[in-house]
C-alpha cells in the first residue's frame, strides 16, 4: 500500500492526538481542538467546578439544551 502526502499529514495529525492511557486523559484530548461557542454561563458553572473548596466534585445541573456537556467538558479540559 502506498502512502501519500495526505494520507502522512493525517497519520501526524493523529499521533499529536494520542493521550496516555486513560479514560478522562482521552475524552479531554478529544475536546481539545473542538469548536463550540462558549456561553458565559457555561463558563462559570465550569469555575464553579473547578474552585469549590468544600467538595470533591459538583452536579451540573440545570435546563434541557443550555450545556451541561460542554460545561463538563471545559473541567475535564482544565483538569
Amino acid at each position: 500500500m502506498t502512502i501519500t502526502a495526505h494520507h502522512a499529514k493525517y497519520d501526524a495529525y493523529d499521533l499529536t492526538r494520542q493521550a496516555p492511557p486513560g479514560a478522562a486523559d482521552q475524552l479531554s484530548m478529544s475536546l481539545f481542538d473542538a469548536s463550540v461557542d462558549l456561553n458565559p454561563h457555561q463558563i462559570e458553572a465550569a469555575m464553579f467546578a473547578l474552585q469549590s473548596p468544600l467538595s470533591e466534585g459538583v452536579v451540573l445541573a440545570d435546563e434541557v439544551g443550555l450545556g451541561k456537556t460542554i460545561e463538563a467538558g471545559i473541567v475535564l479540559c482544565q483538569r
